[in-house]
């Protein structure tokens, strides 16, 4: 009687570790990517990816990060229970973004087969004003040499928009504007003068043009070159 006893107590206390034992978390995704289509630069993303727990164990989300600092998650909780539901909110911010685009964001589980999952944002940037070029190389220079070139601004937008003054963070560099409207499907030209007093080394700054745009709240174009002895 007391073996039989013996022997039960043994194969509970068995059936038990071995059922904490193979216990483990499931993370399972309802879909992994979402495609946002063509949206106009300056415009925000929103979607809300959801998962679950599928498994018999707390699944536990350890880190979540996003591919950029353009895309913002948000986790719903990062502890769920077997057959609980998850969500993450991604936002993608598209300012300064165009073309085709991808954006992942990364979720750090406990689940031993999917410790890492991946989700992921994709779509089409459309420029409403496109800089050409993007950003402006005077290239080497001696000191007090003047040179000149010019940027065209181009709206591809459905709207006129108004540019306001323009500044630029290197005094060596002054800027004037053909028009400040631009058209819709119209362009305007930007010329640029540089005179460096430098005597030799880097040119770097910004040129700033404010708009009216309310997405695109100003046009950064970088400008660079080198001043020789």
């Amino acid at each position: 009687m007391l073996q039989r006893s013996l022997l039960l107590t043994f194969l509970l206390f068995f059936t038990a570790a071995s059922t904490a034992f193979t216990a483990q978390p499931r993370i399972e995704v309802d879909s992994s990517e979402y495609n946002f289509g063509s949206i106009e630069e300056g415009e925000k993303v929103t979607h809300v990816f959801r998962f679950s727990n599928t498994g018999d164990a707390p699944l536990n989300i350890e880190r979540v990060r996003s591919s950029c600092g353009c895309t913002v998650p948000r986790l719903s909780a990062e502890v769920l229970a077997p057959g609980d539901v998850g969500e993450v909110e991604a936002v993608f911010d598209s300012r300064r973004f165009n073309g085709q685009v991808v954006k992942t964001i990364y979720l750090y589980t406990n689940d031993p087969l999917h410790d890492v999952v991946q989700l992921s944002l994709r779509g089409k940037v459309n420029r409403v004003i496109a800089a050409e070029p993007p950003r402006v190389d005077f290239g080497v220079l001696k000191s007090g040499e003047q040179r000149q070139t010019q940027v065209r601004l181009a709206n591809n937008g459905s709207e006129a928009i108004e540019l306001g003054d323009v500044t630029v963070s290197n005094p060596a560099v002054e800027a004037e504007l053909q028009s400040d409207v631009v058209e819709p499907e119209t362009s305007v030209i930007l010329t640029l003068t540089v005179i460096p007093e430098q005597e030799q080394g880097r040119l770097s700054g910004y040129v700033i043009i404010p708009t009216n745009h309310p997405s695109i709240t100003e046009i950064r174009l970088p400008i660079f070159g080198t001043v020789s002895p």
